[in-house]
């Protein structure tokens, strides 16, 4: 262990040159000392001679000591410039650890503002389904409003033949449908005992009624009519966050998203229906109207059987339609709650 220290000094020519002088030197000391030369004279050469024997051996020796302090100098020196270019590597490793966390963390940074993001767009989205939802709730509203007037209308108490004509209990859809020509029969049968269509003067209300009714359903037709959008360019539920970014909100939302997957289906029916409830809701107008037509003036069981089941059906439409509605109104509103405390922790 101690040669190894000592090792790296012998390399040195300046060590080298003193060591091998000191070694001569002592050498020739030793050969004089032991007599192997015979001895001169104590004259003035002997002297010389003795005299450079001894300084050579301290010149020898001064140039090892020489050599070794010089060494050691140098290796010092090396040894300081080691450290600080260890240092120095030190200070840019740290600097690339310091940076790499750094860009980790803006990185993780902007991950987590982009998962907000999802989040935020999604729930704009159902809040933007939900606000499409309530226009078709008015628009229902509305239609049922309609349609309980024009029901109104054509059950006047005041002409005997309407009431019998459009029964109360076919507006009972707790009924079976099957029933609708049921009640037909029965009210022809009731308004031929009756004997009301030989009285003039109830056929006369009729009469008059019918030009009443039909400018009733044609106002009623209008403003049906204008409710409607066949195009879809009014009432659009919107999906395309959901469809482009579900995979990514599926890594963000806690919560299990089946319930999103379903609403939207809903939300694809429930535009559907409106369709086909509107324009059910314009036939049935159209049909009724015909039915009233001052200008035929004709009432017969098959068309009365075929009025009776198309109110009955349009009013069963517009019922299972707003309730349809309604909860999906409530289950969209629940899930954009439930958006808001759903996201998984930063």
């Amino acid at each position: 262990m101690q040669f190894e220290k000592i090792a790296p000094y012998l390399k040195d020519p300046l060590v080298l040159i003193g060591f091998f002088l000191f070694l001569g030197f002592l050498f020739c000391r030793y050969v004089i000392k032991q007599g192997i030369i015979p001895t001169l004279p104590a004259t003035l050469g002997f002297r010389i001679l003795r005299t450079i024997l001894l300084y050579g051996f301290i010149i020898g020796l001064l140039l090892s000591a020489l050599g070794f302090a010089l060494k050691y100098q140098q290796i010092q020196a090396e040894a300081h410039a080691k450290a600080v270019d260890a240092a120095e590597r030190k200070r840019k490793d740290d600097a690339d650890i310091a940076d790499r966390l750094k860009q980790e963390q803006l990185a993780q940074q902007r991950d987590i503002e982009e998962q907000r993001a999802q989040v935020a767009r999604l729930n704009v989205e159902l809040k933007r389904n939900l606000a499409v939802a309530d226009q078709l709730r008015k628009n229902t509203i509305v239609m049922l409003g309609e349609f309980n007037s024009l029901s109104q209308v054509v059950r006047t108490p005041g002409i005997k033949i309407l009431p019998i004509l459009f029964p109360e209990k076919n507006l009972d859809i707790k009924i079976p449908d099957s029933n609708a020509t049921a009640f037909a029969d029965d009210a022809m049968d009731r308004l031929r005992d009756s004997g009301l269509l030989s009285n003039q003067l109830e056929v006369q209300k009729v009469t008059a009624a019918a030009t009443a009714i039909a400018q009733t359903i044609d106002t009623t037709l209008s403003t049906i009519e204008s409710l409607r959008d066949p195009s879809r360019q009014r009432y659009v539920f919107s999906e395309n966050v959901w469809d482009t970014e579900r995979a990514k909100i599926e890594k963000v939302v806690v919560a299990d998203l089946s319930p999103y997957q379903t609403s939207y289906g809903n939300l694809v029916l429930l535009r559907a229906n409106y369709d086909v409830l509107t324009q059910h809701y314009v036939e049935y107008l159209g049909e009724l109207r015909a039915f009233f037509d001052p200008a035929k003036h004709q009432i017969t069981r098959d068309g009365l059987r075929k009025i009776l089941a198309k109110e009955r059906y349009t009013y069963s439409l517009l019922v299972t339609y707003s309730k349809g509605l309604s909860d999906q109104m409530g289950q969209l509103k629940s899930l954009s709650d439930q958006l808001q405390n759903s996201s998984r922790p930063a």
